[in-house]
């Protein structure tokens, strides 16, 4: 997988967890680790599974292979939850973008935040990008002492 096909299946996921809409990232998560099929997605979560169908292929279509998007996603999601902030206030309707102030007829928060915030966008998606970081050369630093101990 390319870094670029990276960094859009990040920013996508990062963008729906900026715009209040966490549940999406905990079902495919689930969904991912097989612990749920689209169908008890739909009724645990409220979300269609026709439109939770439509955001899963999404993000494959972006990464371009199936089973690199997957990994993607177990190991970025749970950070994206914990560190991604959220922008629009999705307790109220209209929705209230907490950046701006703008109420939000007629868009979709997502849509919103790409069109008038996309250096948050950056922002959100560079703090994953640090954390992956920081995973991986742990990991890296695990191994090379595990393959050090062998000998």
């Amino acid at each position: 997988m390319a870094s670029n096909n990276i960094s859009e299946v990040l920013e996508y996921l990062v963008l729906k967890k900026m715009a209040g809409r966490p549940e999406f990232l905990r079902a495919l998560l689930e969904y991912v680790d097989g612990l749920a099929s689209p169908t008890t997605i739909s009724s645990t979560y409220g979300l269609s599974k026709y439109q939770f169908r439509g955001f899963a292929q999404r993000i494959y279509d972006k990464a371009g292979n199936r089973s690199m998007a997957n990994l993607l996603i177990k190991i970025t999601v749970p950070l994206i939850l914990e560190k991604t902030e959220v922008y629009i206030d999705r307790s109220q309707r209209p929705e209230i973008c907490r950046v701006c102030g703008k109420k939000l007829y007629n868009v979709f928060p997502e849509d919103h935040i790409k069109k008038h915030h996309k250096d948050l966008i950056d922002y959100e998606k560079q703090k994953i990008i640090s954390e992956l970081k920081k995973i991986l050369k742990q990991y890296t630093k695990e191994s090379k002492e595990v393959i050090a101990d062998t000998y």
